[in-house]
């Protein structure tokens, strides 16, 4: 069936239409990675910088055991940026192995990453993580204050929402918009 597939998408990827051609070349690669996952692995350890995030990306829209399995490994990258790729992709599948590497993850990031994996823990809306992502509303990098708001407000109760509205002050932008925002998701249900 494989080979099939993989027939139909070349004689898609020479379709008159340019948004046919894209979605065809999009759909091969994921075809191919799912082939060849051990070269896919290959060209990324051997990858620079750039590709190594493309890769991320891939994996990401391939999804399944395949794509997860690779995310996780990605996890391990010693470049900031495939990090921060990684658990923005693995945040759409917040099972409890994935948001279990992912909270292993918070004492020893910084930056751009720890802002993407509290992000990513609040996302997954699962509430007894909500004192780990809560204990970030005093981080001093702004950019992990502002997402911390963002993912206390999806976990949240009462007591939640008045440290949320405690930061409607701060001295950092991100952090009043991220307010404004995670007040945004109140409900009744949760005050």
């Amino acid at each position: 069936m494989i080979e099939r597939i993989e027939e139909a998408l070349a004689a898609l990827l020479s379709d008159s239409a340019p948004a046919v051609r894209e979605a065809a070349a999009e759909a091969m690669d994921r075809t191919r990675a799912k082939r060849s996952l051990e070269r896919f692995r290959e060209r990324f350890r051997a990858g620079g910088l750039e590709e190594r995030v493309r890769a991320v990306h891939t994996a990401g829209e391939l999804g399944g055991a395949e794509g997860i399995a690779f995310l996780l490994e990605a996890l391990s990258d010693g470049a900031e940026e495939v990090r921060g790729a990684a658990v923005r992709a693995l945040a759409l599948f917040p099972s409890p192995a994935v948001l279990k590497a992912l909270w292993e993850m918070l004492p020893k990031e910084r930056g751009v990453v720890l802002a993407n994996l509290v992000e990513a823990l609040g996302a997954s809306g699962r509430k007894e993580l909500r004192p780990h992502v809560e204990k970030y509303l005093s981080h001093p990098e702004g950019e992990v204050r502002a997402k911390a708001v963002v993912a206390t407000s999806r976990l949240t109760d009462a007591s939640g929402w008045e440290k949320i509205l405690a930061l409607r002050e701060d001295p950092d932008e991100m952090v009043r918009a991220a307010v404004a925002e995670g007040l945004g998701n109140w409900t009744s249900a949760r005050w």
